[in-house]
């Protein structure tokens, strides 16, 4: 197992290029599961900062596919031979607002390959650059980690993060599959811990379905850009704390502070469950 893992290493630098067009109806299908309004519904309209996760959807064959509903490879990232695997962080900078009917190209790459036991089994995380270009130029670049693991979980990864204070506005929100379900299809995201409970509870452990993080960092994204109307947002970053469970409610926490803000999450007990921060 630990040769195999190591093999991971030599993809570092692996490369894919992929393409797409950016229309109005992707776009207003997350504002839907968001329940924003459509924010660029005419051919031209500026599409807002972190829509690009809705383009370039993976599309692997089912016969490509995990027994977790997640593909076992595609482009230039390579699969880790461990069962369990989630998102655990993103850093973002927007340079240049993608346009509706924009063409767009992704160049992908393979960045760097962690392997570390952290005291429940190995672990593997391996990161992903995606540089998003419109016919103008870049538009975004995007680095997200990838966290594979063992039944046992990952481990005490980092230090327990300490809650954060003061926060200047606050939103909770009801955890529905209903808005688990549009925020997975819009992303075309077919993991079957935010869909399949019985696979969730009974095969990989939790509680119940499991938010998207990509659910709860996009609601934090815009109650900031709530918070900072006119004000481009020109970074967004977070990581993942804890998994948030659907048997409760999670709030959302903020305060800006000049060209940055600082923001939180707390799942259903309460818990830190995401800590981010965004620059203007």
């Amino acid at each position: 197992m630990t040769d195999d893992l190591e093999d991971l290493k030599k993809h570092i630098g692996n490369k894919h290029s992929s393409e797409d067009v950016v229309t109005a109806s992707q776009v207003g299908r997350l504002a839907g599961a968001l329940m924003v309004d459509h924010p660029a519904p005419n051919k031209g309209d500026a599409v807002p900062p972190g829509y690009h996760g809705v383009f370039f959807p993976g599309l692997a064959p089912l016969s490509n596919m995990r027994s977790d509903g997640q593909p076992k490879s595609g482009g230039p990232a390579p699969a880790a031979p461990l069962p369990r695997r989630r998102i655990i962080g993103v850093r973002a900078d927007f340079l240049d607002p993608m346009r509706v009917g924009d063409d767009i190209t992704r160049d992908t790459e393979v960045t760097d390959v962690v392997i570390k036991d952290y005291g429940a089994g190995p672990t593997v995380v391996i990161t992903i650059r995606d540089t998003i270009s419109t016919p103008r130029g870049v538009s975004t670049i995007e680095e997200r980690d990838f966290l594979s693991y063992t039944e046992d979980g990952p481990g005490e990864m980092w230090p327990a993060p300490v809650m954060p204070a003061d926060p200047s506005w606050s939103k909770t929100y009801e955890s529905s599959p209903v808005m688990i379900f549009r925020l997975s299809a819009s992303r075309y995201n077919s993991h079957r811990i935010h869909y399949d409970r019985d696979y969730a509870t009974k095969v990989e452990g939790f509680a119940g379905l499991v938010v998207p993080v990509t659910l709860v960092t996009y609601l934090m994204m815009e109650l900031v850009r709530a918070e900072a109307p006119g004000r481009p947002l020109t970074y967004f970053g977070y990581r993942s704390e804890k998994p948030v469970i659907d048997l409760g409610p999670f709030s959302a926490f903020g305060k800006l502070d000049g060209d940055f803000a600082e923001m939180w999450a707390t799942d259903y007990e309460g818990d830190l469950a995401v800590t981010a921060e965004a620059r203007f």
